[in-house]
């Protein structure tokens, strides 16, 4: 089966919702939250960010509101700029950057005129440059999602072009290999979408039916890493350099639960107080998990830290009724999107409220 673009989701929901009311709002955040997109704008994503503050994602500055029209975009010190541009592609996306400045995603190409077929390669974008990553031989469509510090991306690539089967992939920059990660035994897809500094990678194994479930690719053999006790569908998102790994248990007409994946247990991380819902997106290597929920108060979802048991309502924009988090670095900046209520989807970024303010001043007499 073809595996859509991680965000699409997100994009769909924010976008049915960009021109809601007011959320209520929950206990205070400790967090600042400020935009980070292109005013001219409509669509802006903010996808991952290192730990020197970069964050990466995308805007579509046509506001042809389509994946052909987005731009794969960095923010960085207030400003804006794209990531690189792949040669023959019409649109790219930035999913996450380690901390050299070297960040992946996708490029798309038009194989004919709109909106006729389309290719879309898993791109590496490093120094203003986008190089082709490539797919499994044979296959089609590639993206990636992931990135460590030694260039080794983690993603899909289908493995026939005239399949929509795909398989997680693994994308190593300085041998320019792809490496097809299978599946479980008995399944026929699988993607990859989280991968650490030791070479641990996660993501989800699908059978015939699309059944879901989390699973460690690597190291060896292809593990399942388990549902909440009742579920039957899982999914791992991220995974921190300790092998704790995050995303969401679920069951068929069921509830959905944000969840911790260690030591070959499966934790739940709870909803915020009034909510029914949460997933989890990423993970720090300090244990903070961040990602989205519903909260009580009637909105589409906020944005959500998981912490020491804790779940902190991120809040949304002024006028807006949703906001997802999609990743926290180890200084604890974290970064998503959110809509205003008034037709504009923006990517922005929490900064912890005692990092926001200005500059200390001594006090008289020292």
């Amino acid at each position: 089966m073809q595996r859509s673009i991680r965000s699409a989701a997100v994009l769909a929901t924010l976008l049915a919702v960009a021109g809601g009311g007011a959320a209520l709002g929950g206990d205070p955040s400790p967090y600042v939250m400020q935009k980070l997109s292109l005013p001219s704008s409509l669509l802006n994503y903010a996808e991952g960010i290192n730990n020197h503050g970069v964050a990466v994602g995308g805007v579509d500055p046509n506001s042809l509101l389509r994946d052909i029209g987005l731009s794969a975009a960095i923010y960085s010190n207030g400003q804006v700029s794209g990531a690189g541009v792949l040669v023959g592609a019409t649109g790219s996306y930035d999913y996450a950057i380690n901390d050299l400045g070297r960040s992946v995603g996708w490029a798309i190409k038009l194989l004919g005129v709109y909106p006729g077929p389309t290719l879309t390669h898993a791109v590496l974008f490093a120094h203003d440059t986008a190089q082709d990553l490539g797919a499994l031989p044979g296959g089609g469509n590639s993206e990636a999602y992931a990135i460590n510090q030694l260039d080794v991306a983690a993603g899909y690539s289908q493995v026939n072009a005239l399949s929509f089967e795909t398989h997680a992939t693994l994308f190593t920059f300085a041998t320019h290999s792809v490496t097809d990660l299978g599946t479980l035994p008995g399944d026929i897809s699988s993607i990859a979408y989280g991968i650490n500094d030791y070479g641990l990678v996660v993501g989800s194994s699908f059978d015939s039916n699309e059944n879901e479930r989390a699973v460690r690719f690597l190291p060896g053999p292809v593990t399942a890493l388990g549902t909440l006790p009742g579920d039957s569908i899982s999914e791992a998102r991220g995974v921190n350099d300790q092998g704790q790994a995050v995303g969401f248990s679920t069951r068929l007409r069921g509830s959905t639960h944000a969840v911790m994946f260690a030591g070959g247990q499966v934790v739940d991380l709870g909803v915020y107080p009034g909510g029914t819902y949460s997933v989890a997106a990423a993970i720090n290597n300090f244990g903070q998990a961040v990602g989205s929920g519903d909260t009580g108060d009637g909105s589409f979802g906020h944005a959500l830290l998981f912490q020491n048991g804790q779940v902190v309502d991120l809040g949304q924009l002024p006028g807006g009724n949703s906001s997802w988090a999609t990743a926290i670095n180890d200084r604890g900046d974290i970064v998503g999107s959110a809509n205003d209520g008034n037709g504009t989807v923006w990517a922005v970024k929490w900064t912890l409220a005692h990092w926001a303010v200005g500059p200390l001043r001594p006090l008289p007499g020292r």
